[in-house]
């Protein structure tokens, strides 16, 4: 077993967080890095990039959203 796996099987077996903590959100910023808001929760850090820049694409003007992050709720919590 590498230390990769042996660190996942650890935190199978020990881990207290509720599982919610292990999704991710994405935060927008407009233009002035001025918070804009929320989106999620998502499975995956992947699902919520896919999300926001779909979402950047369909749904905003030009620069109206300018920046994101994408945070696992235990960050956040």
């Amino acid at each position: 077993m590498t230390n990769k796996e042996a660190h996942y099987k650890w935190i199978e077996e020990n881990d207290t967080y509720p599982e919610h903590s292990h999704k991710w959100i994405v935060r927008t910023y407009t233009d002035k890095m001025i918070f804009y808001r929320n989106f999620g929760t998502f499975e995956t850090k992947e699902e919520a990039k896919e999300f926001i820049e779909n979402y950047k694409v369909k749904y905003t003007t030009k620069r109206f959203i300018t920046s994101y992050s994408i945070q696992g709720i235990c960050d956040v919590l």
